[in-house]
């Protein structure tokens, strides 16, 4: 039973790294930096860099969102990303603004967090009427604001 379970464990994780290869060759964004921090005390612009190592276009949306347990210590009424939308094509590289608007009702003392996601969005319109699976991929960069 227990030869019989670790053959399970080893199929599953050679199936992980496959699929995991797959997808990767298939959506090949890089983004830096991986974390942002935020001085909540003064308005800010972060830079982020995305980089397409893919060999095709990538269409890219950005918004915000916030973990549950962060709820009301969220970031997100108080971040704007330009552009909105991204077009990516193969090797490509672009910048993308983060800005930072202070509020002067922050509890001080407390943490606040939230997330910019990238989302992926399909590059014709046709490939959404097809039967085909689509796998749209979301990358999301922890955004951490402190006093």
């Amino acid at each position: 039973m227990a030869k019989r379970r670790v053959f399970h464990i080893k199929l599953l994780f050679i199936y992980l790294i496959f699929s995991t290869i797959i997808l990767s060759s298939e959506f090949n964004l890089s983004i830096t930096p991986t974390k942002i921090e935020l001085d909540l005390n003064n308005n800010s612009v972060k830079d982020i860099y995305l980089i397409n190592n893919g060999d095709k276009t990538v269409k890219l949306l950005t918004y915000f969102e916030t973990p549950e347990e962060f709820q009301n210590n969220s970031l997100e009424s108080m971040l704007q990303c330009f552009p909105k939308f991204i077009i990516l094509k193969s090797k490509e590289e672009k910048l993308i603004k983060l800005v930072y608007n202070k509020i002067d009702i922050l509890n001080k003392g407390e943490n606040y967090k939230s997330y910019i996601i990238f989302k992926e969005l399909p590059n014709d319109s046709k490939s959404l009427l097809d039967e085909e699976t689509i796998i749209l991929n979301e990358i999301g960069i922890g955004i951490i604001g402190k006093y």
